[in-house]
């Protein structure tokens, strides 16, 4: 497998960012349900409530650094042809969704730290560093971007419900190998 997506497959880099975007989302939405359950005097594998939200927003912070090297990696290396197996309205609306998942991947850190900052909460960066607080205590600011993070998690759910639920017909049900494209294993893509 090359660095490079080619016209019929993702290269490494492609998949390289991919899988740890995925990995790290879901790092995000498990210690999100952790995080809010742990209780402030308790502790969780070792964590406080307080590491954990550390954690979840330093997280948050190399997941927005990631998205911004997935949006340049794509504009330099472009993309494979589309796969021959997608129907033009799963090619249609896997487009929508593509877009979707893009905004997510910048948008939900951004109102994270949105909320952190003007909540007054603060990022001790990986436990270690307190990052500055530009914005100032704004209750206002911090209220709707901690409604609107909520509210793009759980819409990021649905349409990545959507695009996993995809491949997995395509590469399963239909016998396509279809997710092989981005896999780390297994055959080139078809």
């Amino acid at each position: 497998m090359g660095l490079r997506n080619s016209s019929t497959h993702y290269g490494a880099v492609t998949k390289l960012l991919h899988w740890s975007v995925v990995l790290l989302f879901l790092h995000q939405y498990l210690g999100a349900n952790l995080m809010t359950r742990v209780a402030r005097d308790d502790t969780l594998l070792g964590l406080t409530q307080g590491d954990w939200y550390n954690w979840h927003k330093s997280i948050g912070l190399v997941l927005l650094v990631l998205a911004i090297l997935r949006w340049i990696w794509r504009r330099i290396g472009g993309l494979p042809d589309w796969a021959e197996v997608l129907t033009s309205s799963e090619r249609a609306i896997s487009h929508r969704n593509e877009r979707l998942l893009y905004a997510a991947m910048f948008l939900l850190p951004l109102t994270g730290y949105l909320f952190v900052m003007a909540g007054g909460y603060g990022i001790k960066l990986f436990g270690l560093w307190d990052l500055p607080n530009p914005l100032g205590k704004e209750a206002t600011v911090a209220a709707l971007a901690r409604f609107l993070h909520i509210l793009l998690a759980y819409a990021t759910l649905v349409v990545l419900s959507w695009h996993l639920g995809l491949g997995l017909k395509k590469h399963l049900f239909e016998g396509t190998g279809f997710l092989y494209r981005m896999l780390p294993w297994g055959p080139r893509g078809r």
